[in-house]
């Protein structure tokens, strides 16, 4: 009866996973029917390991830190041949959202009331303004960082099979992005916190702790040691002001309007300042009254918005932030703070409904339909992809080849085994 009821729980999950797939593809169905390369998918990743092979190019950083779930996509993906390698990389990137939305709906998250976690969960699926980034693995290391984040605040593996899960994903997840310098401080609030201050945290330490102080290290040498010359010199043209707009809509009305429906919000000042006064002091009053947990989930995307933004990568020759007040540019910069946006409204839904599911009821029904409407994601541009890859084919070994991806103005160089 036992082994029954975990291959039935096995199933579930199998089916789970299936069905999350597939609404994550339906939303932009050619990332499997026409999948292409998006950007450094194929000028970097792809090119550099068809090109030079996979150890030649797996230690090396770019754009100043280490990009390991890149590489070793791209690394699995030409084992299925060059015609083949987007299609496997995009999978790929579509099973690491499908993992993470798993890893929500398990028991380590059982602190959190079910009707929470799927509504969350939901949300996740059809947040607007994912353009840039869907699916594609150049910037999946965003939500490796959110799944490594949620592992953080679960509750700590107790067997061998959670154990394996949230090493993997702590090493593939720390040495993919910066991200996890942002994340080492939400682990320590979580230390002090199980082990009774800051003494008991450091005799406690254990595997995972060091584990990610280790990558932790790592990152950070790199970004000291790589050269900037992979990022764009132009200057940010900041203020105060253009913060407050860009927060205002991009944050919380990007939160759950596409982008270019709610264009005049950026223009609109003395709204924005007070979505973001009240956002701040959201923020801040429930700050002093929630535990560890609740200071690590605002720590995260605070931390991660202002890397961001201190060192976007939007334009090569003007100021950066000015455009992001414009539709569809830096989406990826967004993707973790809208969602832990609407975490937060979850939280205060939590606080004042008092038992009641009605408040969770009457969120989920107004924003179904913000949500449906920017539900189905615009396909990328054709630019002669496929038609490239057919003529490489054909060509004699040793031959190279210039080959169009996306965005528009992209090419790889590939030479032909």
């Amino acid at each position: 009866m036992k082994q029954r009821n975990k291959a039935e729980t096995l199933l579930s999950w199998i089916a789970l996973f299936v069905i999350t797939f597939c609404i994550i593809a339906s939303r932009r169905p050619d990332i499997i029917f026409n999948p292409q390369p998006w950007a450094e998918d194929g000028k970097f990743w792809l090119e550099s390991i068809y090109n030079n092979g996979f150890w030649s190019s797996i230690y090396l950083p770019q754009n100043g830190y280490y990009q390991t779930i890149s590489r070793l996509t791209y690394g699995i993906a030409i084992i299925f041949g060059i015609s083949k390698a987007a299609l496997v990389a995009n999978m790929i990137a579509i099973s690491i959202r499908c993992f993470f939305i798993l890893f929500i709906l398990s028991q380590r998250l059982s602190f959190i009331k079910i009707q929470y976690r799927i509504v969350a969960v939901v949300y996740f699926l059809t947040m607007p303004n994912l353009w840039e980034g869907y699916v594609n693995i150049t910037n999946a290391h965003w939500y490796l960082s959110l799944y490594l984040m949620a592992v953080v605040l679960a509750d700590d593996a107790n067997s061998r099979s959670w154990k394996i899960h949230d090493f993997t994903l702590l090493i593939i997840s720390s040495l993919s992005g910066p991200f996890v310098v942002f994340i080492a401080p939400c682990l320590i609030l979580k230390r002090i916190s199980q082990r009774g201050g800051i003494i008991n945290a450091i005799k406690g330490i254990n595997a995972f702790d060091i584990t990610m102080a280790v990558c932790c290290v790592i990152q950070v040498a790199a970004i000291l040691i790589s050269s900037d010359t992979g990022r764009s010199p132009a200057p940010l043209g900041a203020t105060f002001s253009l913060l407050v707009d860009i927060i205002g809509y991009r944050v919380v009305g990007g939160s759950f309007f596409p982008n270019d429906y709610i264009t005049r919000m950026g223009g609109r000042h003395e709204l924005n300042i007070i979505l973001c006064a009240a956002l701040v002091l959201t923020m801040i009053c429930l700050l002093w009254k929630s535990d560890w947990r609740y200071k690590s989930a605002v720590l995260f995307p605070v931390l991660m918005l202002g890397f961001a933004l201190a060192k976007p990568m939007i334009s090569l020759d003007q100021p950066q932030w000015p455009p992001l007040l414009v539709p569809g540019v830096g989406e990826r910069y967004f993707f973790i703070t809208n969602f832990s946006f609407f975490c937060l409204i979850l939280f205060v839904v939590n606080k004042i409904s008092k038992g009641s599911n009605i408040p969770l009821l009457i969120l989920a029904i107004v924003t179904t339909p913000f949500m449906l409407r920017g539900y189905t994601i615009p396909p990328m541009a054709e630019v002669g992809y496929r038609q490239d890859i057919k003529t490489f084919s054909g060509l004699a070994s040793g031959e190279s080849m210039q080959i169009h991806i996306n965005p528009p103005g992209w090419t790889m160089e590939l030479r032909k085994h």
